[in-house]
């Protein structure tokens, strides 16, 4: 049996979650959705995002579950129990999953499974799982495989960031998982050196429908810009940041603009101004509590004071000097030339909030 190189970040299946010792990592569907504009489902209310679609979301892990159970053990497991969450709780459901499970046996047929949930990552932002690694049998060649379940009828179009991707129902999926595999391609060969992806492929399982797809992958490049993105956790969850989103055709239809400019998404915008508000708040604050603090220790002739979480020391009020380097240079310049030393600083960054 080929081994593949188990990788050190922990996935932990209740929260959905990646760690690599104490440092978090997020998967690839955030990535994806917030930079690509890929997979973005319509504003949904509270009853379908609290019901409907973990009820969803339930039902393909139980699909999951019965495919690792028969590749790893070769048994018919297609009723499968999950911890669902509904609303302010959580539910066991039971789902029956044969039709979806021997749909995945015939996909199988001219394959062998090697791995299953096999975590990749680059160790330092990003982590995710293959649902299926397979040897095709007759090239000898490694194909990493994703199961989806999605109604395809429902499935969000694609175009809201790239005019060039503007699909919906199957090529939006395809689209999707263009990206999502091309992204496990390339984090599975910089962790196994030496091993190929041949192919990438998809099982669309939907009860008794069923579809294999052999899924088209992005080239390398693209694919390892797109892990240069940066993120910063937020109260409302990650919020992501690329650098230049021209290099995936985003905004490549807009008209061209002279200065230039730094496409930042508007989630890390309201946080960045949110975070200016309370430096702001804060600093009007401490500057009342910090003259209400010297009008008192001036009153009671205190210098220095020990407070427990922070200690105050006073100074004597002093005259100090400075050298006017500008009016030095103007009444002597020759000699300011001689004397002055140069050195290349890092520009400065300045925000300014408006309000």
């Amino acid at each position: 049996m080929m081994q593949f190189k188990q990788s050190p970040v922990i996935f932990d299946e209740d929260s959905h979650s990646y760690h690599l010792n104490d440092k978090r990592l997020l998967g690839i569907t955030g990535l994806i959705h917030s930079i690509l504009g890929l997979g973005v489902y319509p504003e949904a209310d509270d009853y379908v995002k609290d019901f409907i679609i973990p009820k969803a979301g339930s039902r393909g892990t139980a699909i999951h579950h019965a495919i690792q159970t028969y590749d790893q053990l070769g048994i018919r497991q297609t009723t499968q129990t999950v911890n669902t969450r509904q609303g302010d709780h959580y539910e066991l459901m039971e789902w029956d999953v044969s039709q979806e499970l021997d749909n995945y046996i015939r996909h199988l047929n001219g394959f062998q499974p090697l791995a299953n949930e096999l975590t990749v990552s680059d160790n330092e932002k990003y982590a995710s799982q293959i649902d299926n690694v397979w040897l095709r049998t007759d090239t000898n060649g490694i194909w990493l495989v994703d199961t989806k379940s999605n109604n395809i009828d429902l499935y969000p179009l694609c175009g809201y960031f790239n005019p060039n991707y503007f699909h919906s129902g199957i090529q939006a999926l395809q689209e999707y998982l263009s990206w999502q595999l091309s992204v496990y391609a390339e984090l599975f060969e910089a962790e196994n050196p030496g091993l190929k992806v041949e192919g990438l492929a998809c099982n669309w399982l939907r009860k008794d429908k069923a579809a294999f797809w052999v899924i088209q992958r992005k080239p390398s490049k693209l694919v390892r810009e797109l892990l240069k993105t940066e993120y910063v956790f937020t109260d409302n969850g990650p919020v992501y940041f690329h650098h230049d989103l021209s290099v995936f055709g985003i905004g490549s239809n807009l008209p061209e603009v002279k200065e230039e400019r730094v496409i930042i998404p508007s989630d890390v915008v309201d946080y960045m101004a949110g975070l200016l508000r309370t430096v702001k708040e804060a600093e009007s604050k401490l500057t009342e509590a910090k003259a209400a603090l010297r009008a008192a220790m001036t009153q009671h002739g205190v210098k220095k004071y020990d407070f427990g979480p922070f200690t105050v020391s006073l100074r004597a009020s002093f005259v100090s000097s400075r050298f006017n380097t500008k009016q030095f240079k103007e009444d002597h310049p020759e000699m300011y030339e001689k004397y002055v030393s140069k050195t290349t600083s890092q520009g400065s960054l300045t925000i300014k909030l408006k309000e």
